[in-house]
């Protein structure tokens, strides 16, 4: 099984494939990268095709378009696309934002995210879709392996993980090969269960949940 990302950047690519390959075994090889297609740094962004990378506008642009989520799912085999979206600039892409003191805000956002995911995409293939919706950004996913508190309710996740990750004396680098290593016991049930990970941030716990729900039982029946 093939499972494609689309996602905002290239480390938010590499947090994803250590939930999917710690959750089904799937080899890291067989998650793809739909859009950005190519782990570049910023650098090479002026020699290089756009397609290489991606912003929320893009992953909405992607969605409208599904040129290359048709493409991807064609094949057999590939079953699955995953889009991820940070919830940081919702209201740009249309997301009337519930009250932050509200007791169900994480809920209630991701599932205003979700169906405004299904409107670009028509409201077709949801049972295809793995929603990676990242509340407020995926750092916050991150943070949860560092910091015993509801990530969700941090105002800047991606400032506090860098200084915590900092007095730590951890690289905090956002690129593909360093968000893979910082973000790896997200790959490891064991250590999931005894951080209590998924307790901090619903969103993370979220898509956990929905990589087990859709992704499991496809695997378990080939």
């Amino acid at each position: 099984m093939k499972i494609g990302v689309i996602s905002e950047g290239h480390a938010d690519r590499a947090v994803i494939t250590n939930i999917i390959t710690g959750l089904t075994g799937i080899d890291r090889s067989n998650i793809e990268a739909i859009r950005p297609i190519y782990n570049y740094d910023e650098t090479d962004k002026a020699l290089i095709s756009a397609k290489a990378f991606s912003t929320w506008s893009v992953v909405k642009e992607e969605c409208e378009k599904r040129e290359l989520i048709d493409g991807f799912l064609a094949f057999e085999g590939q079953n699955f696309v995953v889009i991820h979206i940070d919830t940081a600039e919702a209201e740009m892409y249309g997301i009337k934002r519930p009250d932050k003191k509200s007791a169900t805000y994480c809920e209630e956002l991701r599932e205003l995210v979700v169906k405004q995911i299904n409107t670009w995409l028509k409201m077709e293939m949801s049972d295809q879709i793995l929603y990676a919706v990242a509340i407020e950004e995926i750092d916050a996913w991150i943070l949860t392996i560092y910091d015993q508190n509801d990530s969700t309710a941090s105002a800047k996740p991606k400032e506090k993980l860098s200084r915590i990750l900092g007095k730590k004396g951890i690289n905090s680098t956002s690129n593909y090969d360093n968000f893979l290593v910082i973000s790896k016991p997200l790959s490891k049930e064991k250590e999931i269960r005894q951080g209590n990970f998924l307790s901090y941030n619903c969103s993370l716990n979220d898509f956990f949940e929905e990589v087990k729900v859709k992704v499991i039982p496809k695997l378990e029946a080939t």
